[in-house]
């Protein structure tokens, strides 16, 4: 098809010469600029793909099937509080390990050799429902007057004492952060408004500092309950990072913290704490 296009007052025409455009202008021959245009045709779904018959284009369906696993939760086996008695009441935030060379530093207690003890859940159940951290204590052998709080703030080395009344707690109450563990694509905990155990002996949320008691199951202490859809996966009681399993590298949150008055006369003593996670907050 030839067309005659008009521009002021050149004419330009174009022509079809042996399968290729050109432009005939004001005498001259030059070759038309190509425009590529590009068609998309939706054409019908491959099939399945078959281990006996052959195709250039196929289909390969992936499925995935996830079983719930447990509520569960980790804890250091043992706490440490060394004390050396000056005539004052002191507090001292639990050791993870054995502390040594424990001796009075003035009014206050150095120890050595301190190390932060772990607290972590694992929610692995994918049910969502959120979860709640309890205590109660048996065997309770500290000596009396002594006052054992749970909290998100301590000694800042363990094994170092702070002087302050037994009835005034020297660490100001903060609710634990947590962070995903290593390997973990948790999604973290959200401290609970509305907490529900009667079963358990608590009907409130904590409030920290947290006053550990209890003498049974059923009337357990609740030291940090998560709300529904948070708390999924391995929570550790810390901040930072894990840079390991088993919450390695970040910094601990969870302490516990002892009060024991000056007058308190030399000896050991120890106090049984039963951990438990139950679900819902």
């Amino acid at each position: 098809m030839t067309k005659l296009l008009r521009v002021g007052r050149d004419s330009m025409t174009l022509l079809r010469i042996r399968g290729r455009r050109v432009f005939a202008l004001g005498g001259a021959t030059v070759a038309a600029v190509s425009v590529a245009l590009a068609f998309s045709v939706a054409g019908a779904s491959a099939a399945a793909c078959s281990t006996t018959v052959g195709a250039a284009s196929c289909t390969v369906t992936g499925n995935l099937t996830v079983t719930a696993g447990t509520l569960s939760l980790e804890s250091s086996p043992n706490l440490y509080w060394g004390i050396a008695s000056t005539g004052y009441d002191q507090w001292a935030s639990a050791s993870g390990a054995a502390l040594t060379g424990c001796a009075a530093s003035g009014s206050l207690t150095h120890c050595s050799s301190g190390a932060a003890p772990v607290l972590e859940v694992l929610d692995a159940s994918g049910a969502g429902a959120g979860w709640a951290v309890s205590e109660y204590l048996t065997a309770n052998g500290l000596p009396a007057g002594s006052v054992l709080h749970f909290n998100g703030a301590g000694s800042a080395t363990y094994g170092y004492s702070q002087v302050s009344p037994i009835t005034t707690d020297p660490f100001g109450g903060t609710t634990p952060a947590n962070v995903c563990d290593f390997a973990s694509g948790c999604t973290v905990a959200t401290a609970a408004t509305t907490c529900s155990h009667a079963g358990l002996g608590f009907a409130t949320c904590p409030t920290y500092p947290v006053t550990m008691g209890g003498t049974s199951a059923t009337t357990q202490v609740d030291l940090y309950s998560a709300t529904a859809a948070t708390g999924l996966g391995a929570i550790c009681f810390a901040s930072g990072t894990a840079t390991a399993a088993g919450c390695t590298g970040a910094t601990p949150t969870a302490f516990y913290n002892l009060g024991v008055k000056g007058s308190v006369a030399s000896g050991s003593s120890t106090v049984t704490i039963n951990m438990a996670v139950t679900s819902g907050p």
